[in-house]
């Protein structure tokens, strides 16, 4: 819980940063000098304030007008600053109330022997820090000169007057000193938060730079991967339908058509495959992907992805186990689903042993319906289960009928699934099969609502 002051100093800042406007809120260090600006002129006027009511009770009222109408010009400062959105009007107005205001009390304290020119020999550093170094280069002329005639008419024997009844000047004096350490003090401070805020900003700044540099290096990465995977996968089948188109020409043979066919055929089809997965790919990373949410029967579509599948199963005499708990309902899109599924699908079939089985299970617990695949494969390494589901993931299990993998499947599964507020989860030991699981929301009243919406 915040202490009374800490809420204070917290309202005061808020108040502060009212003032600032466009470039000041983007730009750190035009939001720096704002800052600073607000706030020293907030200062300049509480300071003035106590002095004005400390003079007013000591009898000292030329001292009270002087620092009533300087206090008046610091609190009205940071709304002309707001006004004009000039930073340079703002802080020239401030060094310019310090100096005259400083000097005119100079003129009614009695010169040097009071101590309102100790308050303007810090105007060139205020000068400094509200407008920059060279204007703080002519405040430093101005205040030197207005000094040296203080000091020169001291010196020829002129006397300032002293309006100060006698018996506070040595309190007033004693004030006066006592509140310019205070004074520099909260000065350094607004200095130092303004800096922080600075370099804070910077080292997030920093830090966003940072991160966008590593992923152009890993999109960098990936480009030459994709590149180096896209040619490989693609020259291969094209040099197989090239093969197979010449041999097709000079064929005599009829019964070795329908054999060359087939190998085109299947050269072709993991040629467009390989194309759509890097479709895909980019439709998703680019954020074209719109999933089409609706009422999905999962044991349907398992059914109907076991069909499609069950061609490259029985080649391998793999056995598919479905099984359902009754009807499956899901939220889901249902084109992605059935891409989830059949990817599930072909791999278990593509990573397993002739002869095995693959058991696909659908249910619903808690909220949430699942498809369960499960392989009698090689399963995957600890390594292998870490890098899963990155694009272009090569893994040490290889397909046990020499079937083709450009690793972006399980990516696109993965994207996909989150795309419809599902997950996709792989349980696996090496050496005893893998059993990989789509999670999506099941479908209820309030999702058909939400849909509809």
């Amino acid at each position: 819980m915040k202490r009374p002051l800490d809420r204070i100093i917290g309202r005061a800042r808020e108040f502060a940063d009212s003032f600032l406007f466009g470039a000041c809120l983007t730009d750190p260090e035009l939001g720096r000098r704002a800052r600073l600006i607000s706030r020293f002129g907030l200062l300049g006027f509480l300071f003035g304030l106590m002095f004005a009511v400390f003079y007013l009770l000591i009898g000292h009222y030329w001292g009270t007008r002087i620092v009533a109408v300087c206090s008046l010009g610091f609190v009205a400062t940071p709304f002309l600053m707001r006004a004009t959105r000039s930073l340079t009007f703002a802080g020239n107005l401030l060094a310019a109330i310090m100096t005259a205001g400083f000097a005119a009390l100079c003129s009614v304290e009695g010169g040097l022997s009071g101590h309102a020119i100790a308050w303007l020999v810090v105007v060139p550093l205020c000068a400094l820090l509200l407008v920059g170094k060279e204007p703080a280069k002519w405040w430093l002329l101005i205040c030197f000169v207005t000094a040296s005639a203080i000091i020169a008419m001291a010196l020829a024997g002129v006397e300032l007057r002293d309006t100060i009844p006698p018996r506070w000047q040595m309190l007033v004096s004693a004030t006066g000193y006592l509140a310019l350490i205070l004074f520099m003090f909260c000065l350094g401070m607004i200095f130092e938060s303004g800096r922080e805020r600075a370099f804070n900003k910077m080292q997030e700044a920093l830090g966003r730079l940072e991160a966008s540099n590593e992923q152009l290096v890993n999109l960098n990465n990936e480009k030459n991967e994709f590149l180096g995977i896209a040619a490989h996968d693609l020259k291969n089948p094209l040099t197989t339908i090239i093969l197979g188109a010449e041999m097709l020409r000079m064929t005599n043979n009829p019964e070795r058509t329908p054999k060359l066919a087939d190998t085109i055929l299947n050269a072709s089809t993991r040629m467009r495959d390989l194309i759509t997965n890097l479709l895909d790919a980019n439709a998703i990373e680019e954020g074209r992907f719109t999933s089409n949410l609706e009422r999905c029967d999962l044991g349907a579509l398992l059914a109907q992805c076991v069909e499609h599948n069950g061609p490259a199963a029985a080649r391998k005499e793999i056995a598919l186990e479905v099984a359902a708990d009754g009807e499956v309902w899901a939220r889901a899109d249902r084109t992605a689903t059935m891409q989830i599924l059949d990817n599930f699908i072909s791999n278990a079939i593509k990573y397993s042993p002739y002869k095995s089985a693959v058991w696909l299970r659908a249910a619903a617990l808690d909220g949430q319906v699942s498809v369960a695949i499960t392989d009698e494969g090689p399963g995957l390494s600890a390594e292998d289960q870490q890098k899963l589901f990155r694009k272009f993931t090569r893994l040490s299990a290889k397909p046990t009928g020499g079937e083709s993998s450009n690793g972006l499947g399980l990516s696109i599964v993965k994207r996909l699934a989150e795309a419809m507020g599902g997950s996709v989860t792989c349980q696996s030991s090496l050496g005893n099969g893998s059993t990989f699981t789509v999670h999506l929301p099941a479908w209820t009243e309030a999702s058909a609502a939400a849909v509809k919406n």
